[in-house]
């Protein structure tokens, strides 16, 4: 954050969980603290005055659309202003939780939970739920905190009964070029067995039902799917699982072209005839 005649750099951001803003100009420090109080979303200033008398903050919600405040600096107060979707103001949205999962092999494994309308905060449920395991594309990408592109889907699951748990696993970005590379070569290894470590820390919880659990993911996260289904059925009962998309020659870096399909893509949805070089 800079401000906004003199260029000067007033706070930097980090993102474990959420989004968390550090001072490096104590004139707003106190600006920070009183921001963080306003309501429970991730904070950016998206605006200031010439005389920096009035900030425009947007929220970054979980269980809602973002919303802009006002900020008087002089008084101290923020007034709502709007929100980018009102079409998702007052529905029964749920919680992204934050939690942190251990590796079988040490690693923390930054990963985010989502519990039916009408579970606590804190909550666990009073019965083991039906849970789908969303994987994310990339791998090199990640998961973060608020209602995204993706969240949508986490949020008609919750609606529909279903936990939902995403994983960070190693080599997601974000947490350092160690956890990248702790990634390379172990697609259908260690990448996988974190995915399989997060189910087994929802089945310990009592969050997840052992006979049903489902995973889903697209791009990578589609042939993560695909490991789930074939590998692991019989001690975790990956029984069902949706498969987005995956790019073949993209992420498994196929040594010969795939076929042609007649104009209808470069052929990674379509099945491999023998004769035309499947």
């Amino acid at each position: 954050m800079f401000h906004p005649t003199e260029n000067i750099a007033q706070a930097a951001a980090s993102n474990y969980q959420r989004k968390q803003w550090q001072d490096l100009d104590d004139s707003i420090a106190s600006d920070l603290e009183f921001l963080r109080t306003v309501i429970d979303g991730d904070f950016d200033v998206v605006s200031r005055t010439v005389d920096d008398k009035n900030w425009i903050v947007a929220y970054l919600m979980d269980d809602g659309p973002v919303q802009y405040y006002r900020y008087d600096r002089q008084e101290s107060t923020a007034e709502f202003l709007f929100t980018n979707q009102p079409g998702l103001e007052n529905l029964p949205l749920v919680n992204m939780r934050p939690v942190v999962i251990e590796s079988r092999d040490g690693l923390n494994l930054s990963s985010y939970l989502m519990l039916p309308v009408g579970s606590g905060p804190n909550e666990r449920p009073a019965n083991p739920l039906p849970m789908v395991l969303w994987v994310h594309g990339g791998p090199v990408e990640w998961i973060n905190w608020g209602h995204d592109s993706i969240a949508p889907i986490f949020q008609l699951l919750a609606n529909r009964g279903y936990a939902v748990l995403t994983v960070n696993f190693r080599a997601s970005s974000g947490f350092g070029k160690e956890f990248i590379e702790a990634g390379h070569l172990e697609w259908v290894g260690k990448m996988q067995d974190d995915l399989m470590d997060g189910v087994q820390w929802a089945i310990d919880e009592g969050i997840a039902d052992p006979e049903r659990i489902a995973i889903m993911g697209a791009s990578y996260g589609g042939y993560a799917t695909l490991v789930g289904m074939t590998s692991k059925p019989r001690n975790l009962r990956l029984r069902r699982g949706l498969v987005w998309h995956v790019q073949p020659r993209k992420h498994v870096g196929f040594p010969f072209p795939l076929p042609d399909r007649g104009g209808r893509g470069d052929g990674h949805h379509g099945r491999l005839r023998p004769d035309r070089g499947g």
